[in-house]
């Protein structure tokens, strides 16, 4: 019996949708190898680890997979980096290769080696991963090409307006108005960050940010306002100290600025004692203030046997980092209120990319468990601070 045409139409559709069913099956990911992205978001390195050792991919995709999560392992960069480039070059159709473009991206940003990192970002396409636009937007500021810096980081914000990185694309497209002397432009992009609302914003940051604009905008009024409303969150944080920096420069510009809020000491009430000598003296008497209340005092952590600056940046040991200062003198003022808590602390010179600043350390800890129980004390103190180990 010959086929007629219909048949044969017939026979092939089947046969492509066939074939198709099989690629599909073949590609994809089984739910175990889907597993490791909820190990490594929730931080359960050693798990990650266990599984990828115990799983047997059966086709690229897991492959692609297993290389990726392997990467990420990786404790030395250089390692980290070879596992990225094998992934993309052996599987580069691969989503996973997309997201180690992306990694490598970063590293690279971080490495100061921007040329490169812009490289890695232009060669994504993937539509997932639209904070790749923003990345692409620092590079391009790093290199002084603000206008595509702005433009990268507005299409980040308009693709994806809720997303990880959308406060600091507001304060890069800002920088970048800054840079070109656009300071009105540069308000309005923080205005507009104001009013995006977004969830977990650092409010004293923002109104640092927003004060500074204000000032380069020569409204001194708004500027000391939104100066004062960070100040106020938090008086003992690496912010504060910066805000009262440009306090104190505002105040060396205009003498009539109100800086009272920054030291609220008590006020003398005065009392005119009644006429009892023929000259009339006036007799003033001074109310005493209140007192402050006490520093809890804990065991020391360790030895008070650091010097306030250190000579160079420490070679080994437990430290919680307290700040980055771009002067000296606030380096200074935090060490002295850090020790008043019983916990040692320094800071040391640090030249990177040719800028320098100073940078609060505590410590040393001789464990973990340590420099997580000072880290707890200091953070009780609105102190903010992260580990190190060097």
């Amino acid at each position: 019996m010959i086929p007629t045409r219909y048949s044969v139409i017939k026979r092939i559709l089947f046969s492509f949708i066939l074939i198709s069913l099989c690629t599909v099956v073949y590609s994809a990911v089984r739910k175990e190898f889907q597993e490791l992205n909820n190990l490594y978001s929730n931080g359960k390195l050693d798990e990650l680890s266990e599984a990828i050792s115990n799983l047997k991919p059966v086709n690229d995709e897991e492959r692609a997979c297993l290389g990726y999560y392997n990467a990420m392992l990786k404790t030395k960069t250089e390692d980290t980096i070879s596992a990225h480039q094998w992934l993309i070059e052996r599987f580069p159709k691969s989503p996973y290769a997309q997201k180690s473009l992306l990694e490598l991206g970063k590293i690279y940003i971080l490495e100061r080696k921007i040329e490169e990192a812009t490289v890695y970002l232009r060669r994504i396409n993937s539509t997932d991963l639209i904070e790749r636009f923003y990345w692409l937007g620092l590079c391009s500021w790093w290199q002084d090409d603000f206008t595509t810096a702005i433009n990268n980081c507005e299409n980040y914000l308009r693709l994806d307006p809720t997303g990880e990185f959308c406060e600091s694309a507001y304060y890069l497209i800002a920088e970048c108005y800054r840079a070109q002397k656009k300071a009105y432009s540069a308000l309005t992009t923080l205005i507009k960050l104001q009013n995006a609302k977004l969830p977990e914003m650092d409010e004293q940051y923002f109104y640092y940010r927003l004060g500074y604009a204000y000032e380069l905008s020569d409204k001194l009024s708004d500027a000391v306002n939104a100066y004062r409303r960070g100040y106020e969150l938090n008086r003992y944080s690496q912010i504060a100290y910066q805000i009262e920096d440009r306090l104190l420069e505002l105040k060396s510009r205009n003498r009539n600025i109100d800086l009272s809020f920054l030291y609220p000491y008590p006020k003398l009430q005065i009392a005119i004692a009644e006429e009892t000598v023929a000259d009339s003296l006036k007799t003033v008497q001074k109310i005493e203030p209140k007192p402050a209340a006490p520093i809890v005092a804990t065991q020391p952590v360790s030895k008070q046997d650091l010097s306030i600056k250190l000579k160079s940046k420490p070679k080994e040991g437990f430290w919680l980092q307290a700040g980055r200062f771009s002067i000296e003198s606030n380096a200074n003022r935090l060490v002295v209120n850090i020790r008043l808590l019983n916990i040692p602390a320094t800071y040391y010179e640090d030249i990177s990319g040719g800028k320098k600043s100073w940078v609060v350390i505590c410590g040393s800890f001789p464990d973990r468990i340590t420099a997580e129980e000072a880290k707890n004390l200091l953070a009780t103190n609105n102190i903010t601070t992260f580990l190190v180990a060097y």
